[in-house]
């Protein structure tokens, strides 16, 4: 839900020394406490830990910033899950041989949000909001190390830390023919021909945008 601020991320190169290396039992120590470290860090990339909407909605219900909270509440993705009790989906979960479309991973992998992703990922302020339908985390990643404005404020230093900008092929993932609520005909495309998705009339749908002229430094820095 955000876009550059004109903000460039600083590096800083980091000189670790000379040590000197105690023989070749020490040596072998440090290359296997290497191998250990470039292993943890590699298990560790892509396992960000998600919070919640409510977070999200800390800066982003603000009308300055573009209130993308309220966006959010007013769309279909913050009712998937409230969706699934819905006579249709029970009459489609019926015929997919499903008791409950709300308690059935068939359903839930895309009517909320980290579905089966393990509980240390998850955050305590995210158990408040596990049923609140399809949240900003979803589809911008899950938001513990980039949600800070600090942060946020500059896009590149917020993807390095698990900020997600949507492509049609993370869409695609729930928006397909494996729905029982697909349309084929869902979306006539300019040309003239029909798509059950298009990921340019759908993103226009639910666009979000940070008002151009924002000034991240005149809200204030949120919880």
């Amino acid at each position: 839900m955000t876009k550059s601020m004109n903000r460039k991320a600083t590096f800083r190169e980091v000189n670790p020394g000379n040590p000197r290396l105690p023989g070749i039992a020490g040596l072998a120590g440090l290359i296997a406490l290497a191998l250990c470290l470039l292993v943890g860090a590699s298990a560790a990339a892509g396992e960000h830990v998600y919070v919640g909407v409510l977070k999200c909605k800390t800066c982003h219900k603000k009308e300055a910033i573009g209130d993308q909270y309220g966006v959010w509440v007013d769309g279909k993705h913050a009712k998937a899950y409230e969706s699934l009790a819905s006579d249709d989906s029970k009459k489609w979960a019926a015929e997919a041989g499903v008791d409950d479309p709300q308690a059935d991973e068939k359903c839930l992998k895309c009517h909320v949000t980290a579905y089966g992703v393990p509980a240390e990922r998850l955050a305590k302020t995210f158990e408040k909001t596990k049923n609140l339908g399809v949240q900003c985390e979803a589809c911008h990643g899950a938001g513990k190390d980039y949600r800070k404005k600090k942060v946020m404020i500059d896009v590149d230093l917020a993807k390095s830390k698990g900020l997600v900008q949507p492509k049609e092929e993370d869409c695609t993932v729930c928006h397909n023919d494996e729905s029982p609520a697909w349309k084929p005909d869902r979306y006539t495309r300019a040309d003239g021909s029909k798509a059950g998705f298009d990921f340019e009339q759908a993103s226009e749908k639910i666009a979000h945008p940070v008002p151009e002229g924002y000034d991240p430094d005149a809200d204030g820095e949120a919880d």
